[in-house]
């Protein structure tokens, strides 16, 4: 999907008060950070600053890649195995993900450190696990088994992140598909005899 001008000119702009609030949050700690200072920091006035979010922590938690259009499509109308189908959606995640993860380190940081940050990040991580269980319902029929999938793969792309954040060497790609076959092996055990 491509986004208009203006909406691509909205997303910059909240994006570059994310990298100002990071920016501050790295070099005086986020506790000492103020909305005034984001937006002396990125050239705005503070009536701007909320017209892009309504408190500082949201704005460190900034606009994170949400799930493709496309992505989302080809999921609810796939025909293949349901697992490779939501694994290759969760790579392609993760793809967008990886595309700034100094980004992702940072605000890692903040969430493990405050609790209405964190909030906020858990807030975005119902709406998309809400969201991947809508392009399953149709594959499953089932709106609970569709919620129990898309909880199960939106778990799978945090603690990759999780994984990722604490092993230096593990890539993120490499820290889902570890995640991802555990998850396996862990459906395997529930249905074994």
């Amino acid at each position: 999907m491509t986004l208009s001008l203006r909406d691509r000119r909205r997303l910059e702009t909240a994006r570059e008060i994310q990298q100002a609030t990071l920016r501050l949050a790295m070099r005086e700690g986020f506790d000492a950070v103020t909305t005034e200072a984001i937006a002396a920091e990125a050239g705005i006035s503070t009536r701007t600053f909320f017209n892009y979010y309504p408190n500082k922590e949201s704005s460190a938690i900034g606009v994170p890649p949400g799930y493709r259009t496309e992505d989302k499509a080809a999921l609810r109308t796939g025909t293949g195995p349901l697992a490779t189908d939501i694994k290759a959606f969760l790579d392609r995640h993760m793809m967008a993900l990886a595309e700034n993860e100094e980004t992702l380190r940072m605000v890692r940081k903040i969430v493990r450190a405050n609790a209405k940050a964190s909030g906020v990040l858990d807030r975005i991580h119902l709406d998309e696990r809400d969201e991947l269980a809508e392009c399953l319902r149709p594959r499953v029929n089932d709106v609970h088994v569709a919620i129990a999938l898309a909880a199960n793969a939106a778990a799978c792309t945090s603690r990759a992140i999780h994984l990722w954040e604490n092993e230096d060497s593990v890539p993120l790609a490499q820290a889902l598909d570890t995640i991802w076959a555990g998850q396996v092996t862990a459906a395997r055990l529930l249905t074994a005899g």
